[in-house]
This record gives C-alpha cells, sequence and structure tokens, in this order.
C-alpha cells in the first residue's frame, strides 16, 4: 500500500473509533496480570445503558479498553477455569454468569466472586466504586481511578491477596484438588446474622463475624460484609479506571499474591505415569489440607533495644498466634508464620492498659481498645515493617514511612538467598520532624499527606500516578534521614527488598535508646539511619497496604509445594517443618514403591 493510502487508512480508523467511542465519557481499561487466562464478566445496572461487551476472553499479560456511557452503574469480575464442552456450552469453575458462552448477556456472577462495582456520575457528580467480598472471594483485583479530577479521594481499592490458600475449609472450594475460591459465610451456610436478612436486616443487628473479619484483616478496603461502608466505598471525578487482575508488586497501599495452582501432566506409552502421580498429587492435596495452618513457613523474631515498653501490632492473613502483645526493654519474642503469609508490623508506644488488658495507645494505636489488635490497623503516623512472604521463591518486604512515623524500626534478613538487604529507619526522626508535621508531645511524625490532606502529597486525584506525585520538601526529609524506607507513595526504586527462603528480625530502635523527648524540630542534614536488627529468627513475609499507598506482590505460587516434594529449602526453617516434609517424603517413597514395583517385577 502507498503511503497516503496508509495514511488516509489510518486517519479514517482515528476518526471511526473517535465517532464511535464519542458518546463514552469514562474507560475500564481491564489488565490481567495473573499466569493464567481470565474470562472478565461485565452486568450493567437496570436502567442504564448496555456496554459494547458483556464478556470476553484475556489470555495472561493482555489488555482490553471498554468504553462507558455517562451515568452508568453495574459490576464487573473475573471467571476463571473457563472451557467448552463438544456441544459449545461454555462454563466456568468459578464467577460463571449462567449464559453458557463466553459473553455474559446480562448474566450475573455465580457466588463466590470478587466484585468490582461502579455508578458513575452519581450524587455531586462523583463516582462510587468499591470492591466487594460480599459474595465471596474467587481472584485478586484492584481498582486504581486515573488522572481524576475535582471531588473524591480517587483512592486505589481492591484486594490483591490470595485468600484461596488460606480460606477457613468450611469456606473453601475446592476443584481438582486445589482452593479456587472462598465462599462468603452467607452463602456457605444461609444463616441470617451472616446474611444481614430478617432480623438482622440493619447496621445494629448485622455486625462483622470472624469470617467477615477474615476477609477485613486480609483485604482493609474491600467490602467484607453488607454494612462494610465506611471503609469500603471511595469516590472519584472525572475519572477514567484501571481494573487488574493479580497486579503485580509496587508500592502504594494495597499487597498481593497470586491464586495457587498445582499443574500436573505427562504420560507414558501405558499411562503409569499419571497413575502414580495421580496418587502422589492425592496424597500432597491431603497433606496440604492437613497442615497447611499447622506448618511453619517463616519465624518473625521481634527485638525491643529501645529504653521503654513497646506494644508490637500485627495485622496480616492468616492471623498469627498474637495480633498484639507487649515487649519490654531488651525483650524479644518470635512467632511462626505459615507459607504464603502477608502482612505489616508495627510498634505502639504510651500505651495504658489496665488490669483487664483494655486501654489506648499513644501512637500507632489500632483502636481495638485490648492489646491485641484483632484484626486492626495502626492508627497513622506509624512506622510499618511490610511483608509479602513468597508461596514461590521470593519475599518481598520494606518498611514505610508514607503513613509517618512513630519510632525508630529494622528488619534485618537472616539466613536466605538473594540481595537479602536490611532496611529500616533506624534514626530519631522524631527530633527532626517540623513543627508543622510533629504530633503534639513530640511522640510521632505525622506524614505530609496525614498533615495536610492535599492530593500533591497524597498521591491521589490528579496526582494519583507516578509521573504526576513526585517528592515533596516533606518526604525528602524523611528519606535524607532514612535513604532505604518508603518515603512517599511512589517511592519504590530505593525502598521494596527482596530476599529467598529466609528469617526475619524486626527490632525497635535498632542503634541506640530514641530521643523521644527532644524538642529539637529543625531538619539536621542528611544523616541516614544506620544500626541492623540483631537477633535470630525465621520468617517470609507477605505486604498488605499501608494507608495511602498501594503495595502490591506476584508471587511464584507452586515452587512451595514442590519443596515440599523434594524436602529441600532453606536451612533456616523451623525444624519441625522439616520433621513433616521427611516424614511426607517416606509416605510418598511408599506408596510409589507399591505402585511402580510390581510393574518392574
Amino acid at each position: 500500500m502507498a503511503p497516503s493510502s496508509r495514511f488516509s487508512t489510518s486517519f479514517f480508523t482515528l476518526c471511526l473509533f473517535q465517532f464511535l467511542t464519542g458518546s463514552y465519557s469514562t474507560t475500564f481499561t481491564i489488565v490481567n496480570k495473573c499466569s493464567y487466562t481470565v474470562w472478565p464478566g461485565l452486568l450493567s445496572g437496570a436502567g442504564t445503558s448496555p456496554l459494547s461487551t458483556t464478556g470476553f476472553a484475556l489470555q495472561s499479560g493482555e489488555s482490553n479498553v471498554v468504553g462507558v456511557p455517562p451515568a452508568w452503574s453495574g459490576r464487573l469480575w473475573g471467571r476463571t477455569h473457563c472451557s467448552q464442552d463438544d456441544a459449545g456450552t461454555f462454563s466456568c469453575v468459578t464467577g460463571d454468569c449462567g449464559s453458557s458462552a463466553v459473553e455474559c448477556a446480562g448474566g450475573n456472577a455465580a457466588p463466590p466472586a470478587t466484585l468490582a462495582e461502579f455508578t458513575l456520575n452519581g450524587a455531586g457528580g462523583l463516582d462510587f466504586f468499591d470492591v466487594s467480598l460480599v459474595d465471596g472471594y474467587n481472584l485478586p483485583m484492584m481498582v486504581e481511578p486515573q488522572g481524576g479530577t475535582g471531588g473524591g479521594n480517587c483512592t486505589a481499592t481492591g484486594c490483591v491477596v490470595d485468600l484461596n490458600t488460606p480460606c477457613p475449609t468450611e469456606l473453601k472450594v475446592m476443584s481438582s484438588g486445589e482452593g479456587v475460591a472462598c465462599r462468603s459465610a452467607c452463602e456457605a451456610f444461609n444463616d441470617p446474622q451472616y446474611c444481614c436478612s430478617g432480623a438482622y436486616a440493619t447496621p445494629d443487628t448485622c455486625r462483622p463475624s470472624s469470617y467477615s473479619q477474615f476477609f477485613k484483616s486480609a483485604c482493609p478496603r474491600a467490602y467484607s460484609y453488607a454494612y462494610d461502608d465506611g471503609t469500603s466505598t471511595f469516590t472519584c471525578a472525572s475519572a477514567d479506571y484501571t481494573i487488574t487482575f493479580c497486579p503485580q508488586p509496587t508500592t502504594s497501599s494495597i499487597k498481593s499474591g497470586n491464586p495457587m495452582a498445582v499443574e500436573t501432566s505427562g504420560v507414558d506409552s501405558d499411562g503409569r505415569y499419571n497413575r502414580v502421580m495421580a496418587v502422589v498429587v492425592s496424597v500432597l492435596v491431603a497433606f496440604v489440607a492437613t497442615t497447611q495452618f499447622g506448618v511453619s513457613g517463616a519465624t518473625f523474631t521481634f527485638v525491643n533495644k529501645c529504653d521503654y515498653t513497646v506494644w508490637p501490632g500485627i495485622l496480616g492473613t492468616p492471623q498469627l498466634a498474637s495480633t498484639g502483645f507487649e515487649l519490654a526493654k531488651g525483650g524479644s519474642r518470635s512467632f511462626q508464620a505459615p507459607t504464603g503469609w502477608s502482612g505489616r508490623f508495627w510498634g505502639r508506644t504510651g500505651c495504658q492498659f489496665d488490669n483487664s488488658g483494655r486501654g489506648t495507645c499513644a501512637t500507632a494505636d489500632c483502636g481495638s481498645g485490648e492489646v491485641d489488635c484483632n484484626g486492626a490497623g495502626a492508627s497513622p503516623p506509624a512506622t510499618l515493617a511490610e511483608f509479602t512472604l513468597g508461596t514461590g521463591s521470593m519475599d518481598y518486604y520494606d518498611v514505610s514511612l508514607v503513613d509517618g512515623y512513630n519510632l525508630p524500626m529494622m528488619v534485618a534478613a537472616r539466613g536466605g538467598s538473594g540481595s537479602c538487604a536490611t532496611t529500616g529507619c533506624g534514626e530519631d526522626l522524631n527530633r527532626r520532624c517540623p513543627s508543622e508535621l510533629r504530633v503534639e508531645g513530640g511522640d510521632a511524625c505525622q506524614s505530609a499527606c496525614g498533615a495536610f490532606g492535599k492530593p500533591e502529597y497524597c498521591c491521589n486525584g490528579a496526582f494519583g500516578n507516578p509521573s504526576t506525585c513526585k517528592p515533596s520538601t516533606y518526604s525528602e526529609i524523611f528519606k535524607s534521614v532514612c535513604p532505604k524506607a518508603y518515603s512517599y507513595a511512589y517511592d519504590d526504586a530505593t525502598s521494596t527488598f527482596t530476599c529467598s527462603g529466609a528469617d526475619y528480625t524486626i527490632t525497635f530502635c535498632p542503634s541506640s535508646p530514641s530521643l523521644k523527648s527532644s524538642t529539637d524540630s529543625s531538619p539536621k542534614g542528611t544523616d541516614s539511619g544506620s544500626g541492623s536488627g540483631s537477633g535470630s529468627g525465621s520468617g517470609s513475609g507477605s505486604v498488605t497496604g499501608t494507608g495511602s499507598s498501594v503495595e502490591q506482590s506476584e508471587l511464584a505460587s507452586t515452587s512451595w509445594l514442590a519443596d515440599m516434594a523434594t524436602a529441600t529449602g532453606a536451612a533456616t526453617r523451623a525444624g519441625s517443618f522439616v520433621t513433616s516434609k521427611v516424614a511426607f517424603s517416606v509416605v510418598v517413597v511408599f506408596i510409589l514403591s507399591l505402585l511402580v514395583g510390581p510393574s518392574l517385577s
């Protein structure tokens, strides 16, 4: 084709595209970062214009842009494990819409399914959006506003942790020997107290359950039950939206993991390989099912080198043996974390608890009114240690000042392979805190976002991406003193660290006692934090998000299972896990000898 012809065709195509999309005020960019195909489903609400598609296939790594008309309301979700039979009937194991075709054509998602819900151009011209686990969960999903202006907080939300692995047995949906979805308690038990129906049909009578709290602790910004509005509905104006399945690691405010998938394939000429593998995989699945909450994937050791008592808080999934405890000066304490754990730690200070264990803390209080935080996060400002423990080969971890600072903290990896760098903030920022950020009493230092609430500091609204949200004078104060810690939401390049097969020591006041009583409020040059955590411990971690930042990690999903089958792994892992693997290997070898032995004789 001649150049002029190519130009004319391109120009015509562009004009046609603009004509066809001119009636759309918003675009949804749907991205699949899962390692498998996802079939998005879309459903328009009653009385709103239908979209150009109601369902399609999205291969791993692909994206698709869908134009959305003004004042649209509806939902979208991801279908998984889909196939078409010989008669041409299309169906999916999770999120199926019942249409028997790739297009949902008005069909809704069958629970359990992770849902992204939108009402565009609603009250006050705002978009209202959320990610809901009220109907259960089937895969990680994140919603991020792009280029929003005007009102609204334009905050990213979602659930980017793999909940299929730690899902309680009574809620877990199994397919081919693996957990593929996690039901809500309402669907599982059909009890009014879980469904918020009947006598429990109001916010006063329908309260969070232990099951909804399992979802909420893992995904604090997602709806966990019907009346979870206060922390789960977000607004923006004049924005486009990116909906991502299985988001990858960056740091902003939610953390992630990938659904696990165990694949077995291959046969020999007489089918004996599949027969042997079927039994081995069955034993593997049974072993995992009976030990996944008991096997120790890692140990976190907390060390207090401050000259005062610290009350560590813990938020993560699955829940560890404690969600908060008292750690006296010079004390240490260790906790086992299962493989695939994700969460965060922080230190509360200035706490006063009575003999019944009720009380509050001056900094980083979690609002539970108890020593245990019970699924609640730290109230800013707080220094946070965040982990995404790899169910595959890599752990991701960081120390974040995005939500402010309250005490020095260092994270040291022990016994792992890879870069495994120590990170943290070992300096006392309270004595360097600008007066406009200083918390009354000088015991903590707010972030600029926390102090002023402006989009340029909070990285939201028109500043909701790395190109527009840059370091501020205030974040640079944090960064100059603690160069390895997150200083603002998009400070990823110098602040996220990785390790494989490590244990972790979290040390409060690693270098020397914190000078919390100092009143000097002016920045002091560019001293960098020093000191490394001491003590021993094992653990691998996975991070959930912090405040206004969104940190996620895409993790390999099967290497821990292979490691268990071959009895290999980090030498620093707990001895009980090694013993379990040895016993498991003996069972597998015995079964293999029974199956293979006769055929060789």
